[in-house]
């Protein structure tokens, strides 16, 4: 009788002759991430003499500070996907499960609990929150960009609910150093920022669950049949964004002293188009964090310069929405192709 899937041999030999494939592949990749990662910095650099052009303030190590500070927000959110992304899914959900995070925390702490145990209760939610999304992706064998659009509207509504649409003013006290502390004059949420992005890399780098991860987006059929863990290893990704995505939800709520159901709405798009301009493709297993943080500050630094320059916030919105597409352009031309 003829079997439908690979003898253990095969699976075997298949594994054994993969290096040598896979050297070949991650060579041409590493290149092409090398273009990317080049490309960017140029680009950095000429927003950076243009902005200096058109405002003076552009320049100054303040202004710098206050483009990490805004960025660092995103950025948290930011190293989720780029994960999620690695292993070929997606998660639009982002930004709604942060509000909920910081809705969460605030009803906690205006109800008497210490506020670090609110903190990791929300950080437990939002985990709970990535279990959605995983069962719904992974064991339902749903559509990512169907299920995780599903959960944004699900979990955006929760953020309601819990609130009753209404903003909850913690106020300041000790629990608002997280968002709006400094250290040695850099803010405090940049440096949780830089602190994650580092740990990720190295992460994703240096360790074979991370190899696993860039494997899985590559060929994830040919992995189950070495033995790895597919679903097992993707369902614990939406976990952990979930969780960085709780984690930028508090800093944001400390930052204002108050958490609004309506927190970063809209963001996931900016996130999107971060992490498509570092490199990272639609279609998994390729890209860097280097990449993600530098798309992250091309863009902060785009925004900073409108802001400085005083244009309306509607032609803000038309620099972001053409930053999107040009993002999802280049993804589409270094996948060597388009929507057909």
């Amino acid at each position: 009788m003829i079997k439908s899937t690979l003898t253990q041999e095969e699976a075997k030999s298949m594994v054994q002759a993969e290096p040598q494939h896979e050297s070949a592949v991650r060579t041409f990749l590493k290149r092409q991430d090398n273009w990317n990662i080049i490309g960017l910095f140029i680009t950095i650099i000429i927003v950076m003499v243009i902005a200096s052009i058109a405002s003076p303030y552009f320049l100054s190590l303040k202004n710098f500070l206050n483009i990490g500070y805004a960025i660092s927000i995103r950025g948290i959110i930011a190293i989720g996907l780029t994960i999620v992304l690695i292993t070929g899914g997606l998660d639009l959900s982002i930004a709604a499960v942060a509000a909920v995070a910081g809705m969460a925390a605030a009803a906690m702490i205006n109800a008497g609990v210490n506020g670090w145990l609110a903190a990791i209760l929300a950080l437990v939610l939002a985990g709970a929150l990535g279990a959605i999304n995983g069962t719904i992706i992974v064991k339902l064998r749903i559509n990512p960009i169907i299920a995780t659009l599903g959960t944004l509207l699900l979990f955006r509504g929760l953020a309601y609910v819990v609130s009753g649409g209404k903003n909850i003013v913690i106020g300041v006290n000790t629990w608002s150093y997280l968002g709006r502390g400094f250290v040695l004059g850099i803010p405090v949420s940049l440096i949780i920022y830089i602190v994650l992005l580092v740990l990720a890399y190295l992460f994703l780098r240096y360790t074979i669950t991370g190899n696993y991860i860039y494997a899985i987006g590559g060929n994830s059929e040919a992995c189950r049949n070495s033995g790895i863990k597919v679903d097992r290893l993707r369902f614990g990704v939406y976990i952990f964004t979930a969780m960085l995505s709780g984690v930028a939800g508090l800093i944001l709520m400390s930052q204002a002293g108050t958490a609004t159901p309506v927190a970063l709405s809209g963001a996931e798009l900016d996130i999107i188009a971060a992490v498509l301009l570092g490199g990272i493709s639609l279609s998994g297993g390729r890209g860097s964090l280097l990449g993600t943080f530098l798309g992250g500050l091309l863009i902060g630094m785009i925004n900073n310069a409108l802001i400085l320059t005083q244009v309306q916030i509607y032609w803000q919105m038309v620099v972001r929405g053409i930053l999107l597409i040009i993002a999802v352009t280049l993804d589409s031309f270094r996948r060597g192709g388009g929507y057909r």
